[in-house]
């Protein structure tokens, strides 16, 4: 929960990071250090062992530079850049989440740029996403990025975290780079492996901080092989303290990585006007789908409650029941091709935008569901109304992007399905559709019609 905010293409070499002067140096924290868990991390709210996965913390510590805008930043991203100053120390932390067992290790670490809109660090896209990562075998790596990050997690937990200090914001881009040259550099991070595949990624604030990131960094550090830009709007993220960033930015299209940039459907008026779908730039819309949703909500409350990092560990509430639309189905599907994309393959297939008339009003259906964009199973073949915004609620500014579940009436779900062999049979056709449009993964469809198969509906 967070502020809002086919072609085919030739092998991408992976890129070598043109990094700062000196190296990061990487150091395991104790498992039972201060109170004994990272703050924000899966300890007692997934059950990564019977996944065969495992949970590391690490210190990284080096020296960053800061950078500087250099000329007019246009918004076509083609934005040129110079280093500032030099040798700001640092050090923050990763969290690691791997195989036990490395030989399952497919060679893709995603890294992920945590989110500090509500002042702590919120793993965003690894809550939606992980059971894709645990399937796949991939890596996964948060990093605490910015300086309210990095002063919550001592705050919180200053005996494991007393080392752990950013000084700003402009370091960020720095650490970002440092953190991808950490992984191609220790094997250890991985369990003794190397990556094949980098992948960076970022919702929301952390959205705007990747796409300057991606305009401006990328081409001078080159340290990640593609990115998945989640949630963003029009404008950019500063790339210095005290700045103003651009205000509105297409991805640059000379970037030499892919770039997925994946909307829900709270999104997509703050970036209508910066769509792109170009040889290395795909953008996904996700129609009935809200920035933040129930799914998310769930593990967000359960590491709040374990850390209090937010109202003394309460869980967050809003006017409405919460979004429970199934965006993780499409992230999913976005991590499998971008995967595929970094490693030469071919992109995403294409999908049409969510209906607006004049880029500022959502066009819907009777039941008050979007039209157009990405259509999953749960929302073609609904059981109600998905709205992407909510009021109201405990954590100011939050449920304006948790977005409301309405469930239809029961006269209206009896219109649609009879019978409960006629909600399957559209339910299953449906999701078979999503398959074959390229826009959900098999293992998310059997899943999806197993909810369906199971669901009292009509009710009796």
């Amino acid at each position: 929960m967070l502020v809002l905010l086919i072609v085919l293409l030739p092998t991408f070499a992976i890129p070598v990071a043109a990094a700062a002067a000196d190296s990061p140096a990487v150091t395991a924290i104790p498992a039972g250090a201060g109170r004994g868990w990272p703050v924000s991390g899966a300890q007692g709210v997934l059950d990564l062992a019977s996944r065969g996965y495992v949970e590391e913390e690490y210190l990284l510590s080096g020296h960053a530079d800061t950078f500087a805008q250099v000329g007019l930043w246009t918004d076509d991203g083609r934005w040129a850049t110079r280093v500032d100053t030099t040798g700001n120390p640092y050090t923050t932390r990763l969290v690691v989440v791997r195989p036990r067992d490395a030989a399952k290790f497919t060679g893709t670490v995603v890294v992920e740029w945590l989110n500090v809109s509500f002042g702590v660090d919120i793993p965003v896209d690894f809550s939606q996403s992980y059971e894709h990562f645990v399937r796949e075998g991939y890596a996964y790596v948060g990093v605490t990025t910015q300086k309210a990050g990095a002063d919550k997690l001592k705050s919180l937990d200053p005996a494991r975290y007393d080392a752990v200090n950013i000084g700003g914001d402009a370091l960020s881009y720095d650490i970002f780079s440092q953190a991808a040259q950490a992984v191609r550099a220790n094997p250890l991070l991985l369990g003794g492996r190397r990556p094949a595949v980098v992948l960076g990624t970022g919702h929301s604030q952390s959205a705007l901080r990747l796409t300057t990131y991606a305009n401006a960094v990328q081409p001078v550090r080159r340290s990640y092989d593609g990115f998945m830009i989640h949630g963003r709007a029009a404008l950019a993220a500063p790339i210095g303290d005290g700045v103003i960033g651009a205000l509105s930015a297409r991805i640059r299209t000379d970037l030499g990585v892919p770039v997925f940039v994946l909307q829900s459907e709270t999104d997509v008026i703050a970036s209508a006007s910066v769509r792109q779908d170009t040889p290395l730039v795909r953008t996904w819309e996700v129609a009935g789908t809200a920035h933040a949703d129930q799914y998310g909500l769930n593990l967000y409350n359960a590491a709040n409650a374990r850390d209090k990092s937010i109202n003394n560990g309460a869980p967050t509430t809003c006017d409405k029941p919460v979004n429970s639309m199934t965006f993780r189905y499409a992230e999913n599907t976005a991590f499998r091709y971008l995967d595929r994309w970094a490693r030469g393959g071919a992109a995403p297939p294409a999908a049409t935008p969510i209906s607006m008339l004049l880029n500022l009003i959502i066009l819907r259906d009777g039941d008050q569901n979007a039209l157009g964009g990405v259509r999953l199973p749960d929302l073609d073949v609904p059981l109600a109304s998905y709205s992407p915004n909510n009021s109201g609620g405990n954590v100011p500014g939050a449920c304006l992007l948790l977005g409301t579940t309405t469930p239809l009436t029961p006269e209206r779900i009896r219109q649609l399905y009879p019978d409960h062999a006629t909600y399957v049979a559209k339910f299953t056709a449906a999701a078979d559709r999503a398959v074959r449009a390229g826009h959900l993964l098999p293992p998310d469809r059997d899943e999806a019609v197993a909810r369906a198969q199971a669901a009292p509906v009509p009710s009796p």
